[in-house]
């Protein structure tokens, strides 16, 4: 209503008063009414003026709170909608500020009620969205493992601000939700895919395994239907085998077919809650060997590995932990198998050995032997038997084969003849068990002192070699027909000679100054001399370049201390004399330095033959 409007109601209702007010003295006379009436009526007049006014203005004011309220309440919930979809709200062509903008509460209200119901017909198309997400998470979680997935994914969350605890209350249907609900699929189904590669791989592995140890797969046919159950477990099953590493007293033993056609209790009437999970595993295992078995090895290369035979399977962690556990099962009873045909190998070629089998037949035995099947242990355990059976009748020839290998690591490791007299069941004639352990022990031990002693013994033997080479330069010097051209003739030796005589004089300093070097290290490492046929080789390198030795009672004292625990050498060598250390550029080692003296003779241009080492075979 314009101001003029209201002007116009003012006066024509101030004329209407006026006109009608004058005539209440008349009345008042004609009535004789005192003085006093007069105002009263007109005071009644005022206030029935005022009320009626009033009466109007509250019944507008009161219509127009009724709209601010209904407006207030849908705008409340366009509110909560807004902040439920977040970004997604944009597809709505109105907001609720522009619907602030109208004045006009009745427009205003039909306005914010077609807003509401555009953002609640959104709000439930985005929920029923983000519940398929969700449920499809769930499954994913009943298959990964409810530790896989955080709780907060597997549940419509509310609207932050709201409480928890009402079920009206508004759930988070941003697009931030759905994108982290989104990756996490993504990466649920990843890893489902990821789990049947490896259990594909794990079950491949199983039945290598199987295959491998000999023992039968199980199939459909072995195996108890789903309503009737064999209370025991697939992995616990009896056994009539006689394969050593399967025992009761194990957790598992191995699954052979005997083991499955004679279960521990009946099929029937025997099931328990915790047997269907196992017997399913123990089928999808075997329709999986079977699948994998139907096809070709193109179909296989040419098809997802993770697909084949473990179709429609979800690979839950009591599954993939079954097949896990079954393969470990499986490998530790190979390994175990191993070890003991490993064991019986062992044996078996050391009799083989001092019996004086071949080669090419110990090579035949064990390629026609190859796996861990009990038929291997089996033919193992027979050729082991045979093999013992001939030693006992033959142990004279064991003894004697024990012997020559002594023997031969004596010369190896030039041991000298005392230390060979100490060795007295070599001479002992009565060919006993007992007398050929201890022979066999002696092999053991010095085979170890030869690991021990091997990267020095061929640095020596080959010093010895050039000390060879030397003594035979020396022998040739002095024969003078090589000269006159008396006798056979040989055209290369005076160049044979040459460069012989060149390799004494690089090679042999070298290896003097390397095992000086070498030798003290281990005999401080070792805590006991280096000994060549009974003498210190170290004693024998000093001699030969001329540095004064230790006193002879230190000399007995440290060999007589190096004795125990070693193997000593007690037969004398001729020293060998060569340029000394100062000649060639070289220096004694410190250890020994303490206790000798350097003299430094003029040598001939070719040592004396006579002086120079002879141990070498």
């Amino acid at each position: 209503m314009s101001a003029t409007t209201i002007t116009s109601l003012l006066n024509s209702l101030h004329t209407h008063l006026q006109s009608q007010t004058q005539l209440l003295p008349t009345l008042h006379s004609q009535l004789g009414l005192p003085p006093t009436a007069l105002a009263d009526d007109l005071s009644t007049l005022q206030q029935q003026l005022t009320h009626c006014v009033e009466i109007q203005i509250d019944s507008r004011r009161k219509q127009v709170d009724e709209w601010m309220q209904k407006c207030g309440e849908v705008e409340e919930q366009c509110v909560k909608y807004s902040k439920a979809l977040g970004s997604h709200m944009k597809t709505v062509t109105i907001s609720v500020g522009e619907v602030r903008k109208e004045l006009v509460l009745p427009k205003r209200f039909e306005m914010i009620t077609e807003c509401q119901e555009k953002l609640r017909q959104l709000y439930h198309t985005k929920l029923e969205q983000l519940l398929t997400l969700t449920s499809r998470l769930k499954t994913l979680s009943r298959t990964l493992g409810p530790a896989y997935f955080s709780a907060d994914l597997l549940e419509p969350i509310q609207v932050s601000g709201e409480s928890e605890y009402d079920e009206s209350a508004h759930r988070d249907v941003t697009p931030e939700r759905f994108s982290k609900l989104e990756k996490e699929l993504v990466r649920g189904k990843g890893e489902v895919t990821k789990r049947l590669a490896q259990l594909s791989q794990t079950m491949i592995q199983i039945d290598w395994l199987y295959t491998e140890l000999g023992i039968a797969p199980p199939t459909l046919d072995d195996l108890p239907s789903s309503k009737f159950l064999s209370a025991r477990p697939p992995s616990s099953c009896s056994t009539t085998s006689s394969d050593p590493f399967n025992s009761t007293s194990m957790v598992m033993s191995t699954p052979t077919p005997d083991s499955r056609l004679k279960p521990t209790t009946p099929f029937l009437m025997a099931t328990t809650p915790d047997d269907t999970p196992e017997s399913e595993y123990e089928r999808i295992f075997a329709r999986f060997v079977a699948r994998i078995e139907e096809l070709s090895d193109e179909a296989l290369s040419s098809s997802p590995a993770p697909i084949i035979g473990l179709e429609g399977v979800e690979p839950t962690p009591g599954l993939v932990g079954w097949a896990e556990s079954k393969c470990a099962f499986l490998e530790d009873i190979k390994r175990r198998r191993e070890h003991h045909i490993q064991a019986m190998y062992d044996q078996l070629e050391a009799l083989w050995r001092r019996l004086g089998v071949e080669e090419k037949d110990m090579d035949a035995f064990v390629e026609s032997q190859r796996g861990s099947t009990e038929i291997t242990i089996k033919a193992y355990e027979e050729e082991l038997d045979r093999m013992l059976e001939l030693k006992r009748e033959r142990m004279s020839t064991f003894v004697e084969n024990a012997r020559a290998e002594i023997e031969k690591l004596w010369d190896e490791l030039m041991v000298g003849q005392e230390e060979r007299a100490d060795f007295a069941p070599l001479a002992d004639d009565e060919h006993t068990e007992e007398l050929l352990s201890i022979h066999e022990e002696e092999i053991r031990r010095l085979k170890e002192e030869r690991k021990l002693k091997g990267h020095l013994l061929s640095s020596i033997k080959k010093y010895f070699d050039i000390c060879e080479d030397e003594k035979e330069l020396a022998a040739a010097a002095q024969d003078q027909t090589r000269l006159l051209g008396r006798g056979p003739r040989d055209p290369g030796r005076l160049l044979r000679e040459e460069k012989m005589r060149k390799r004494v004089t690089k090679e042999k300093p070298r290896l003097e100054q390397d095992l000086l070097q070498t030798i003290p290290n281990w005999e401080a490492e070792t805590g006991r001399q280096f000994l060549v046929h009974g003498e210190s080789i170290l004693h024998i390198l000093m001699t030969s370049l001329n540095i004064q030795p230790q006193t002879e009672k230190e000399n007995t004292a440290q060999r007589s201390k190096s004795r125990s625990g070693s193997v000593p050498l007690r037969s004398t060598t001729p020293p060998n004399p060569v340029h000394h250390y100062q000649q060639e550029g070289l220096e004694a080692p410190a250890e020994e330095l303490r206790h000798v003296r350097l003299h430094p003779p003029h040598p001939p241009p070719y040592p004396d033959p006579s002086r120079c080492l002879h141990t070498h075979k």
